[in-house]
């Protein structure tokens, strides 16, 4: 098969170097062969060319945080999760047709029940449907009582070790456990831990006998502080991290994946729970903390990317939402593909566009780094050297 070579009206390969004008990407075997500026790549002769005009050409964005089966704006987010795995796979389906369209080329999934996102990974690896690159949690580690408790509930040490390791068993990336109460959930607060300090090790210790990590969701209070201090590697959300939680964070080298669409988009909580005032007033009082606490955060030195947390096809309104709280664009853009691999663990694959890693690649009409929103025009995507033309994928011949 031949090389294939994308010709670029502005190269940003995602490593922090400068854009490049009028730079070539050279790719053979759904890997990157080279990346910059066309006077100094050697062009195959039998390549194929895919002039991408004046386009923006980037790396696909990495959505470290969502779930494939949940639409928010449908309102009762647990519900959604307590389908039978048919009605499931089928909004999965059409909720990473919209992913990969606006330029998601790898996504986290954050919990599923059924093992759903373990069977959608291997149905998008075999080219049954279309989508991005699934890194799965399988189901999600919570108390009977605590937030996100869908089916699947694990109280105790010994559940917890359990859980986690049949999780694994049936091909989870990482684990994702609940440390703390949410937003979309009546009965619990943000501050509210959810589980104990042994329980949190324990999740801990099993995804790291595996080579493995573990992830929580954890907005403030004990449950965050505890969740860190116990090398949880990535922390999820984060709304009331005080100013010394940031800077444990920050010692202990934790990721914060910021998750804004859910809570400030109109289509997000406020639309599929706008009956519900228990969880309204949760919505208005946590997007008035986020506002005032997160230009702070951001600015501090942790580590930090995003995810839509289910909000499918708005990783442009992620990236609006940090630039609006202080972001430079340049920055938020590698929020949201080599850091959001790096958080993921996945920085050796892809993330930039360097040699050896998968051509996995995005074109933008205009220049997000003028303009963030433009990453609203995503007109071109490829995974793996494949180009998806309508949501049809193609290998290039």
């Amino acid at each position: 098969m031949p090389s294939t070579v994308l010709r670029c009206g502005t190269l940003f390969d995602g490593t922090g170097a400068d854009p490049v004008p009028g730079g070539v990407v050279v790719i053979d075997d759904g890997r990157i062969v080279a990346a910059g500026p066309a006077e100094g790549i050697a062009v195959p002769p039998a390549a194929r060319l895919i002039d991408l005009g004046g386009r923006f050409v980037m790396p696909g964005l990495v959505d470290a945080h969502s779930h494939i089966s949940i639409v928010p704006g449908q309102g009762d987010q647990i519900g959604q999760l307590r389908r039978p795995p048919v009605p499931q796979a089928l909004q999965a389906t059409a909720n990473l047709r919209r992913d990969l369209a606006a330029g998601t080329t790898t996504m986290r999934v954050m919990a599923e029940e059924h093992f759903l996102d373990v069977e959608v990974r291997e149905a998008i690896q075999a080219g049954v449907i279309p989508g991005p690159r699934l890194l799965c949690a399988t189901r999600g580690i919570t108390a009977s009582n605590g937030h996100g408790r869908a089916l699947s509930s694990f109280d105790g040490v010994d559940a917890v070790r359990r859980g986690v390791r049949e999780n694994f068993a049936r091909g989870a990336d990482h684990v994702k456990l609940f440390a703390t109460g949410g937003v979309s959930s009546a009965a619990t607060t943000l501050s509210a831990p959810g589980y104990s300090r042994e329980e949190i090790r324990a999740a801990v210790e099993e995804a790291e006998r595996v080579g493995k990590y573990a992830a929580a969701h954890a907005h403030g209070g004990p449950g965050l502080r505890t969740a860190v201090e116990e090398g949880v590697a990535t922390i999820e959300h984060g709304a009331l991290a005080s100013d010394e939680d940031v800077t444990l964070m920050i010692e202990r080298r934790a990721w914060l994946v910021c998750t804004f669409s859910i809570l400030f988009h109109p289509d997000g909580i406020e639309r599929g729970d706008a009956s519900r005032p228990a969880i309204m007033e949760k919505v208005r009082w946590a997007r008035g903390v986020v506002g005032e606490n997160f230009p702070r955060i951001l600015k501090s030195g942790v580590r930090f990317a995003v995810g839509t947390d289910s909000m499918h096809g708005q990783m442009a309104f992620e990236l609006e939402t940090l630039v609006r709280f202080g972001v430079s664009p340049g920055e938020a853009l590698l929020a949201a593909t080599r850091r959001g691999a790096e958080a993921c663990r996945v920085e050796r694959e892809v993330g930039t566009l360097e040699p050896g890693k998968r051509a996995d690649l995005i074109a933008v009409e205009g220049n997000p780094l003028r303009d963030i929103a433009e990453m609203r025009r995503v007109v071109f995507v490829m995974t793996d050297g494949v180009v998806h033309d309508g949501l049809t994928p193609r290998r290039e011949p």
